[in-house]
């Protein structure tokens, strides 16, 4: 049986293994997310996965590539930072990049180095986990599914369909005898009208959702354990050929192409250079206000960047570089863009940075101020990339670096309470000199305090909160003060978060801390 199977493209030894531990983790993942809050749920289920995948790989007798193990601990870390951190928006990026995480240790931890992949590699990967995934749960299934058939009785196809269809003749004849029997006798037309009393069908159908979670969430799993403990056939990746791509003739087209925007970029960065290093200083109040040169561009910016990114990319793929000259061309002009490229990109972080110093932070700019430093950190590993040897291209790798770095990076910032530390500390120190500067606008703003912003700020910001409720004084400190004493009831009638699935660090601080400051009931939570 395993030798007609591994014939079809079924490759594993133990299917039946493979399918009871997904069905195993679709009962986990019903039990730790169903109607719950994200919270401790997520490394517990991430820790069962990889325990899954280690059995897996042992009674599959595969072998992890060891330049591939970093990939399992990158996926515990951003697990544990979703438990750590309860941001939306950083909740929503730590899971984001756990999918992603998992997709390339389905498709490729038996396999090539994920470092060492090509670009379309990495962005197909996650398409090709889910597929292939569903492909293999499909066979392992059928696979023990005639396994079962061929240890029992060999029922034929003969007989299965003659039984399905008197299963659906009997459906409407039982109906009918049903409703008879009901009316005769008034015990059993009791029993019947409890079976389909509102509350009971509503049970039967809660207890069908989620057995059709499992059965999903398991189905998939399984396969993904299966296609990530295969044999080493090859995956999507590698059967794409870019013989099929278009070339260009020459290089001459590409140089002409990238140099030409050179020639634009340059012209920009000349105008840009003195309000670079000048600021506020070289802008003319005539024409327009520091808080429209602050505010305006720097999104504008970061598209032109990611957009060279991807002409010169688009281009390296489809220029031909024969020679070392033709390659020398190529790369000089590239280079030049880059750099170009990066000036600008620091242009819009100055652009950032100022109006941040002006106006104060917010997560709407603490974000995209991150996403500028590792976007130009990927700039510059791009430009290293291209004078690598032929044939070496490590580009994909720090695209994958650079975006977890991102989220790491906001990970270990916690941008909610750095928010609330640095927007006070530029209120105190404005205040400290507000004697001394004049009364322009930009200094009004400086001495202004958004307190009502903090209320949308997430528990992450409550220690910091806290800390400056204390220092505050005046309208300051009544906004801060009302908005945690708003928290502290909101989260004492709200039982949601108190679910041992729905543990959480960061909230469980915050509500302790709120207790601590404000009393109250603690319902049935134990301090942890």
């Amino acid at each position: 049986m395993e030798e007609k199977a591994a014939e079809k493209g079924m490759t594993a030894r133990h299917p039946g293994c493979s399918l009871l531990a997904g069905l195993a983790l679709g009962y986990a993942f019903d039990l730790l997310f169903d109607g719950k809050l994200p919270g401790i749920s997520v490394p517990i289920f991430v820790l069962l996965l990889l325990a899954g995948l280690a059995l897996a790989t042992r009674w599959e007798a595969a072998r992890v590539t060891a330049a591939n193990l970093w990939l399992p601990a990158a996926l515990l870390f951003f697990a544990v930072m979703s438990f750590v951190r309860a941001s939306g928006f950083l909740l929503f990026l730590n899971i984001s990049a756990s999918l992603v995480l998992m997709a390339l240790i389905a498709v490729y931890i038996t396999r090539h180095p994920v470092a060492e992949l090509g670009l379309p590699a990495l962005l197909i990967a996650p398409v090709e986990a889910v597929v292939s995934s569903l492909l293999h749960a499909w066979q392992i299934t059928v696979h023990v599914g005639r396994r079962d058939l061929a240890t029992a009785a060999r029922p034929t196809r003969r007989q299965v369909v003659p039984v399905v269809r008197g299963l659906f003749i009997a459906a409407p004849v039982l109906f009918v005898f049903t409703i008879l029997l009901a009316s005769a006798d008034l015990i059993f037309a009791d029993r019947i009208t409890h079976l389909l009393s509102p509350e009971f069908l509503e049970e039967l159908g809660r207890w069908v959702g989620h057995g059709w979670v499992i059965l999903i969430v398991g189905f998939l799993l399984a396969g993904g354990l299966a296609y990530a403990v295969r044999q080493r056939a090859a995956g999507w990746a590698e059967r794409l050929s870019p013989a099929g791509l278009p070339r260009f003739p020459a290089v001459t087209e590409s140089a002409v192409v990238i140099n030409a925007v050179n020639l634009l970029f340059f012209l920009f960065v000349l105008i840009q250079v003195p309000y670079l290093f000048g600021g506020q200083l070289n802008i003319d109040p005539a024409k327009f206000t520091f808080a429209d040169y602050a505010r305006q561009g720097f999104a504008e910016l970061v598209i032109v960047a990611m957009l060279t990114l991807g002409l010169i990319l688009f281009l390296r793929a489809l220029t031909p570089r024969y020679s070392s000259w033709q390659r020398l061309v190529f790369n000089l002009s590239a280079t030049l863009l880059l750099v170009l490229t990066g000036v600008m990109l620091a242009s819009a972080c100055k652009r950032l940075l100022l109006y941040e110093m002006a106006y104060g932070f917010t997560q709407l700019r603490i974000y995209p101020h991150v996403f500028m430093v590792w976007l130009g950190i990927l700039l510059i590993w791009f430009a290293v990339t291209l004078w690598l040897k032929p044939g070496r291209d490590l580009f994909a790798a720090g695209v994958l670096v650079a975006a977890l770095g991102f989220v790491a990076t906001l990970d270990l910032l916690n941008p909610d309470a750095l928010i609330v530390r640095q927007n006070f500390r530029r209120f105190q120190e404005a205040g400290m000199a507000a004697g001394k500067a004049a009364a322009d606008d930009s200094t009004r703003t400086h001495r202004s305090i958004d307190a009502h912003y903090f209320a949308r700020l997430s528990e992450d910001a409550v220690p910091a909160l806290i800390a400056v409720a204390g220092q505050a004084t005046g309208e300051v400190r009544e906004v801060i003060d009302k908005d945690l004493r708003s928290r502290a009831g909101a989260m004492r009638s709200d039982t949601s978060w108190r679910r041992w699935q729905s543990f959480h660090l960061s909230r469980s601080r915050a509500y302790w801390l709120l207790i601590d400051l404000y009393g109250g009931e603690t319902g049935e939570l134990s301090r942890p």
